[in-house]
């Protein structure tokens, strides 16, 4: 849903001849769509299991608190009529995040698209604002059963080729617990049809799935612990996370699938007794308590689970990502502790990631290719191939700075060495090692750096020498680096060094023989001072 950036878009849609349109977000990404008729490019979830009532009760309450009530009909009767829950797309999510939109009437407005022109203005009330807040409190625990039943419209959905591959592997290696997952799914989902086939959940549709709550909660507790035991054994140094991943790849695909089953079967099963007891109508207000815990508690369970999987797919598909940018175009593939060789994990992992992605209303990415602001390289630009590796080797988000071809003088480490800045730290590792496997193997804080002096030594022309809580580092350039352009980045890359220099108030000494040091505000430092961070005091 693109914001408006024309003249003519920024009349209040209230007072247009066209259909009126408006969205009241009742959960994050989740919105309720009041419209004349619904929208054709807009794809609806309709009210389920809450009964017809419930429903009718719910969405009156909404659209007179949200003023889509025609004042001059009695009652609700000439209000927009509710159509259905909309799902907001993560991109609009993310383009919210920072986007000032335009507003009318305290509604923000935006514009539907249809093919190339322009189909629909529409209003919102986003979750985080006022006015969705006080239209949210008024409606009590349904308005949360409503988030609830959006998720479960993607729990639901059909799986691909890709997830059918990886249910395989899941079938294979955790045989004993198959057949249980299998009837949990299947049990649910048709508890959960049923519901929404008729509209509500009674003791009829909720006993199928009552009696099976101690299998749920056990096959999701096992599953769970498999989970956190890979994530556990992923928190080591990056050469033994790279060992882990690569030896136990089978198991972490079975397990994080295992878990997406079983915690999908558990999460139909809170939302089939959540909606059980919103019928029961007759004892709503002694049941209003209980449902608000359960749902709360179901979304916070759910979303703990959810991020737990994403965490290890993320790990998984980092890492064969990375063994195919490697030299060689190496795969990484499924079975090959048994001798055969049946699928390529990146694509498996990547599926499984996607379908998490979905269920969380959350894009799915891998972090971009970094775009280093300085490189000191001999032509002046770092390789791509280098680049490409660096994007699954540096934890995501991390935005790099720098990124030089130097030399370790002090052998810290074996061969040429590449160094590279960020916001938090700077590297250092052998270039084979980061070419040939993907590793990086030394990693120091900026809050460690002291002091850092560019110098020159007869041998090795220019040097930089960067004193760290612990170590002296001396690296140099080759001969390209020691004139014209080439030379200002290197003397460059010790400027943006020395912009971290401190020193804790903790390491300060003083002796009575000398009188009390004094410090200046600041250093002043040859460079760009907009383009990295100004230098740091101690704290």
């Amino acid at each position: 849903m693109p914001l408006p950036n024309d003249a003519s878009s920024r009349s209040d849609p209230a007072s247009r001849d066209d259909p009126t349109t408006a969205l009241v977000e009742v959960g994050a990404g989740m919105a309720v769509l009041f419209a004349d008729r619904p929208p054709s490019e807009m794809e609806l979830i309709p009210f389920s299991m809450m009964g017809t009532e419930t429903t009718k009760r719910l969405t009156d309450r909404l659209a007179i608190g949200a003023g889509l009530v025609n004042t001059g009909v009695q009652g609700v009767q000439g209000a927009l009529p509710a159509q259905g829950l909309v799902r907001l797309a993560p991109q609009t999510l993310e383009a919210l995040k920072t986007a000032v939109p335009v507003q009318s009437g305290g509604w923000n407005l935006g514009v539907l698209t249809e093919g190339h022109g322009f189909s629909h203005v529409i209003r919102w009330a986003p979750a985080t604002s006022a006015q969705a807040a006080t239209l949210l409190s008024s409606l009590g625990p349904a308005a949360a059963l409503l988030s609830l039943q959006m998720q479960l419209a993607s729990v639901s959905r059909r799986v691909d080729e890709n997830l059918e591959l990886t249910q395989e592997v899941l079938k294979e290696l955790r045989q004993d617990h198959w057949n249980t997952l299998l009837g949990l799914y299947e049990t649910t989902v048709r508890a959960v049809e049923e519901a929404q086939m008729v509209g509500f959940v009674n003791q009829h549709i909720y006993g199928a799935v009552k009696t099976r709550e101690a299998d749920l909660r056990a096959e999701r507790h096992v599953f769970d612990d498999y989970v956190k035991g890979h994530v556990k054994a992923l928190s080591p140094n990056a050469r033994s996370r790279n060992e882990y991943l690569q030896g136990h790849g089978e198991e972490i695909i079975a397990d994080a699938h295992g878990l997406l089953m079983a915690e999908g079967s558990w999460f139909r099963f809170r939302v089939l007794r959540a909606a059980s007891i919103a019928y029961d109508e007759d004892h709503a207000a002694e049941n209003q308590q209980l449902l608000t815990s359960l749902v709360e508690t179901t979304q916070q369970e759910h979303d703990e689970a959810m991020g737990r999987i994403a965490e290890l797919l993320e790990a998984l598909e980092r890492r064969a990502r990375l063994v195919a940018a490697l030299p060689g175009r190496r795969s990484f593939k499924l079975g090959a502790g048994r001798g055969t060789d049946r699928h390529d994990i990146a694509p498996l992992a990547e599926a499984l990631a996607e379908k998490v992605a979905v269920l969380r209303n959350r894009p799915h990415r891998i972090g971009e290719l970094p775009q280093p602001a300085l490189a000191v390289f001999k032509d002046g630009t770092a390789p791509k191939e280098l680049l490409r590796i660096l994007q699954y080797v540096l934890p995501e988000g991390t935005r790099l700075l720098a990124l030089a071809d130097v030399n370790d003088t002090e052998h810290l480490i074996h061969g040429n060495a590449y160094l590279g800045v960020t916001p938090e730290h700077f590297f250092l590792s052998s270039q084979s090692g980061v070419n040939s496997q993907g590793i990086i193997e030394r990693q120091i804080p900026l809050a460690d750096i002291r002091y850092v002096r560019t110098g020159a030594d007869r041998a090795a022309g220019l040097v930089l020498d960067v004193i760290t809580k612990d170590e002296n580092i001396r690296i140099s350039f080759d001969a390209w680096a020691q004139e014209g352009e080439r030379l200002k980045d290197a003397r460059r890359l010790g400027t943006l060094l020395a912009s971290a220099m401190n020193i804790p108030d903790e390491e300060l000494c003083s002796d009575p023989l000398l009188p009390s040091p004094v410090v200046p505000d600041r250093m002043e430092l040859p460079g760009d001072p907009q383009r990295f961070p100004a230098p740091r005091r101690s704290a």
